[in-house]
């Protein structure tokens, strides 16, 4: 998916996070409240989970968007989580995160910065 600016990206995420049968897989709890303050609603915290408990609780999901941080451990989780959920077939979604990459940050609860034009 190719996204035209910070606006658009953060349209779509807010349409697939509200679709039925689509998750988003965030970090924490800041991760999870920044999202919702944008009315997304279908958010999976990873924290205090195990990675094979959350597979198996999204097994029936038609799509995993994983926004996890654009970190060193970030990206170790990343690569895990997408193995995981691919090989349990449940399809995974990675442009959104790849996104994020073109901006100066490195944390998800980071978003607003960008919303506001702050980093931008």
């Amino acid at each position: 998916m190719v996204f035209k600016s910070f606006s658009h990206w953060k349209e779509k995420l807010q349409q697939y996070g509200n679709m039925d049968n689509v998750f988003i897989i965030v970090e924490g709890k800041n991760d999870e409240s920044v999202l919702s303050k944008w009315q997304i609603k279908n958010i999976v915290t990873l924290k205090g989970k195990r990675l094979y408990d959350v597979v198996e609780e999204l097994e029936l999901a038609d799509l995993c968007i994983i926004l996890v941080d654009i970190d060193k451990q970030g990206e170790k989780l990343f690569k895990k989580l997408k193995f995981l959920f691919e090989r349990e077939g449940i399809p995974v979604e990675t442009s959104f995160r790849e996104y994020l990459k073109n901006f100066p940050i490195k944390e998800i609860e980071e978003l607003p910065v960008l919303e506001t034009g702050g980093i931008v």
